[in-house]
């Protein structure tokens, strides 16, 4: 009786130490960018949700459209094969030439655009993305409506 509990406890220590490893794992910082994460709350069905990357910097803008660009690199955590993702340096892209009202500048969220922003939904890890210094991460959730729909034949 004795033995079947100290082993118990075992279990729900290696459980407890297993929970708190894979954020561990990760380096605070890597090139000397720095760790975000976004720990995802369960869901039913995970292949129904897609997680959207939103990287930027807050500047003052005026009316015309920008952006930045860098890419968003999958890495490998060596050892444990938990994924990463590093964005490189930004770059602003052309905005549009719009003439502005005087006063129109105002600070705002300008995003990074490009392909690799948009993840697979995944709960059991954290999401661990090192960004530059001064880069904000932002996200969100999306999620595919459990209706499929017929495509018609012509």
């Amino acid at each position: 009786m004795a033995r079947s509990f100290v082993a118990v406890l075992i279990l729900f220590a290696v459980v407890l130490a297993q929970a708190a490893e894979p954020l561990d794992a990760f380096p605070a910082e890597v090139d000397g960018k720095r760790r975000h994460v976004i720990q995802l709350p369960k869901v039913v069905d995970e292949s129904r949700f897609m997680v959207e990357l939103v990287p930027g910097k807050s500047a003052i803008a005026d009316c015309n459209l920008r952006s930045f660009s860098a890419p968003l690199q999958r890495q490998v955590l060596p050892g444990w094969s938990y994924p990463y993702y590093v964005l490189s340096e930004l770059k602003p892209t052309p905005g549009t030439q719009k003439v502005c009202a005087p006063g129109s500048e105002s600070r705002r969220f300008i995003s990074v655009r490009g392909e690799g922003l948009i993840l697979p939904y995944n709960s059991s890890l954290p999401l661990v993305v090192y960004l530059p210094e001064g880069v904000q991460l932002k996200y969100r959730v999306w999620r595919a409506d459990k209706n499929l729909s017929d495509a018609r034949t012509h």
